[in-house]
């Protein structure tokens, strides 16, 4: 991927640091999800591997920009979790690469997302935060960096990368092909490339098909566990997101009585219509509380059980169906 518009300026800060001398030898990127800090940071590595960089950043046409776009580049290290959890004999495995010697110049190490470091990985990557080889640049990358230890983060510089404008996220993602950006950007939150991440997984249809399955089991007409096998093929976190989404969007419709966005009419029109609205912010905010629980569960190192969960979730939807039955007939 060649450097994103909106990277184009923190870039230029490390070109400047790094031509006055000042580039420290360890920073913390952070910033939001679908910012593209992973991406940022493969391309800083590109640029001080490349043999005739420029402040736009490599030349992507030398031997070091050739090594690293086919992933062969010896003096790269990319750390990521394995089962969510960045582990010490990961950690370990680092510090024993940053101390062979360069073989092409400077060394660049990377960890992402540095916040799956459990304790004893954090403890151990304070050795060469403290003892930097010469030459070498190490890079955490994080969403959450408040979850890091105090002592890893006051050894780093810290760089943070914002989502571009909006006008400029649509523009990138037209540029790439996506089709509906408006709306994929919308459901991404703003940050460009998780709007393309889900144009890529067709996350539209996923969640077309989650809405059906809702729908379905408001109107008695499926169970849930026909529900869960119906979504399970779609990645879990993404669902329970989607689920979440859904569930906030109609707590905010019927606590500040606003109309939902077009594609919730169907499912508020059913909730509406069970005549028992001041039980329906209770059982809303109740099952928002399970998803939020669930996500948890789903982002954790060990792997979960998507169609159960999924059976979990659409069960409290059918439950919650039933409540608001029952709180009917006694108005």
């Amino acid at each position: 991927m060649a450097l994103l518009p909106w990277h184009q300026e923190p870039l230029t800060r490390l070109h400047q640091l790094r031509e006055q001398g000042r580039l420290s030898h360890a920073w913390l990127i952070d910033g939001p999800a679908g910012a593209g800090k992973l991406a940022f940071s493969k391309e800083v590595a590109r640029w001080l591997f490349c043999a005739a960089p420029t402040q736009q950043g490599a030349c992507g046409r030398c031997q070091d920009c050739h090594l690293f776009e086919v992933g062969s580049h010896p003096d790269w290290l990319l750390l990521e979790p394995e089962k969510k959890l960045l582990k010490v004999d990961q950690v370990r495995e680092l510090i024993d690469f940053a101390q062979l010697s360069n073989q092409r110049g400077s060394k660049v190490l990377v960890l992402a997302p540095a916040e799956a470091m459990n304790l004893n990985a954090a403890n151990a990557l304070l050795k060469i935060l403290e003892e930097p080889p010469p030459d070498t640049l190490l890079l955490l990358v994080s969403q959450h960096s408040a979850q890091l230890l105090p002592t890893l983060r006051s050894r780093c510089q810290r760089l943070s990368l914002s989502l571009p404008e909006p006008d400029a996220a649509l523009r990138w993602l037209r540029e790439q092909g996506v089709k509906d950006a408006e709306k994929l950007l919308a459901h991404a939150q703003g940050a460009p490339l998780k709007a393309l991440a889900m144009a890529e997984d067709d996350t539209l249809a996923a969640q077309d098909a989650m809405l059906a399955q809702l729908d379905a089991l408001l109107a008695n007409s499926l169970t849930a566990v026909q529900a869960a096998k119906a979504c399970e093929k779609f990645p879990l976190q993404t669902s329970i997101e989607y689920l979440l989404s859904i569930c906030q969007a109609l707590l905010r419709a019927v606590q500040a009585e606003l109309t939902p966005p077009a594609e919730f009419a169907p499912l508020w029109e059913r909730l509406r219509q069970s005549g028992a609205a001041a039980t329906l912010p209770l059982l809303l905010h109740a099952y928002q509380q399970q998803a939020q629980a669930a996500y948890k569960v789903a982002q954790a190192p060990n792997n979960a059980n998507a169609l159960l969960m999924l059976e979990a979730l659409f069960g409290d939807w059918v439950r919650l169906r039933e409540r608001l039955r029952r709180a009917a007939r006694f108005l």
